[in-house]
């Protein structure tokens, strides 16, 4: 991964998510990663020198696709044995646990492809701030068992950039609802109920952007769409400056296989809007969906997402919060003692507690 170091004192720059920029933790100075790429290509040339100035113009081409080369070249990929995550880093970075389920992983001699999203949303959440917001999460309600809440655990915070597929399209589709309405009356001593039924058939046009799957296989689907939405106003061209101090990794699922995904939730939305405008029926369900498509398009996009991990009792448990936004979700178990304390030792309370450690034996 290309190093960015301070024009002021030469030291390394990290990108500082409070900030917004890439941070010189010595000077404090702060620079933008196109301001930086700027004053890498400008040309140190003489006035007057026509000649001069095309040549070195020519060498600074040359120069800027070696750093394109040498910016991948200098990615490494870190091998998880346990999830089989691969994920890039630089060559620089000590990486001692794997960022999506924590265990130890070992560097692998693997050549790195061609990584390069079309586009970014840089961290805006600190890594303090995403420890607060797990502190404060895992907290809620008092009964969390204590390894949930344990300094070691919220140590082990990882920022990652998930490779994400943002997919969009214009959508027609033909809907054909069932719908019923049911109506009873008195006729005499007898209760008489009329039950009329009726199919509407609809045609629903719209347009979707940026819906977005994750494009990796061993993260969690619904954890990373449980931390959504991302501002997409956000988004930025991919600078590898903004992956500084950062994990990252590349997808293994690609456009055409996630965007199946895509059009299941696009579906959902179409179908809950036909039998919002069908009419006023009092039971509707749709019986068939039909859909076109046209103008789609996926963009290869990474976004920030802060990634815990905790084992207990043999079982792995992830959390994430949304990099941007500090939107967090996990599913959090209870503590079978501490809600035993909360039911008061009273003999419903006695029993409810035995139905739940029957349950989490099973």
């Amino acid at each position: 991964m290309k190093k960015y170091n301070c024009p002021n004192c030469s030291a390394e720059l990290y990108w500082d998510a409070a900030a917004n920029a890439l941070k010189c933790e010595y000077c404090e100075k702060q620079y933008q990663p196109a301001e930086l790429d700027a004053l890498a290509a400008k040309p140190e040339v003489s006035k007057g020198s026509e000649e001069k100035v095309a040549r070195e113009t020519t060498d600074q081409d040359k120069v800027s696709d070696d750093s394109s080369k040498t910016e991948n070249a200098d990615l490494v990929v870190y091998s998880c044995k346990n999830c089989g995550a691969e994920v890039i880093t630089s060559k620089t970075t000590v990486a001692t646990t794997c960022a999506f389920c924590g265990r130890a992983i070992s560097l692998s001699d693997k050549l790195v492809g061609e990584f390069k999203p079309d586009s970014v949303i840089p961290f805006a959440i600190t890594e303090e701030e995403a420890k607060n917001i797990y502190k404060a999460y895992a907290n809620k309600g008092g009964l969390t068992p204590k390894a949930f809440r344990t300094s070691s655990v919220v140590k082990k915070v990882k920022g990652v950039y998930v490779p994400f597929w943002l997919h969009s399209y214009d959508e027609n589709a033909k809907v054909m609802i069932a719908a019923e309405n049911t109506h009873s009356h008195r006729r005499g001593d007898d209760k008489v109920i009329d039950h009329e039924m009726f199919n509407v058939d609809m045609d629903i046009t719209s347009s979707f952007s940026s819906i977005p799957t994750d494009g990796l296989k061993n993260l969690d689907d619904d954890l990373m769409a449980a931390i959504e939405p991302f501002d997409y106003g956000k988004l930025t061209d991919f600078n590898a400056a903004y992956m500084a101090g950062f994990y990252a990794e590349e997808y293994d699922e690609n456009a055409a296989e996630k965007i199946v995904d895509a059009k299941e939730r696009s579906k959902t939305a179409n179908e809950t809007e036909a039998c919002n405008n069908a009419g006023p029926y009092m039971e509707k369900v749709v019986v068939s969906y039909n859909p076109t498509y046209e103008n789609v398009e996926s963009k290869y996009a990474m976004l920030p997402v802060w990634l815990f991990n905790v084992d207990y009792k043999e079982k792995l448990y992830q959390f994430a919060i949304n990099g941007e936004t500090g939107k967090v979700a996990g599913k959090l178990p209870t503590s079978i003692p501490k809600l035993a304390l909360a039911a008061g030792g009273s003999f419903l309370g006695t029993q409810i507690i035995a139905l739940l450690i029957r349950l989490f034996a099973m």
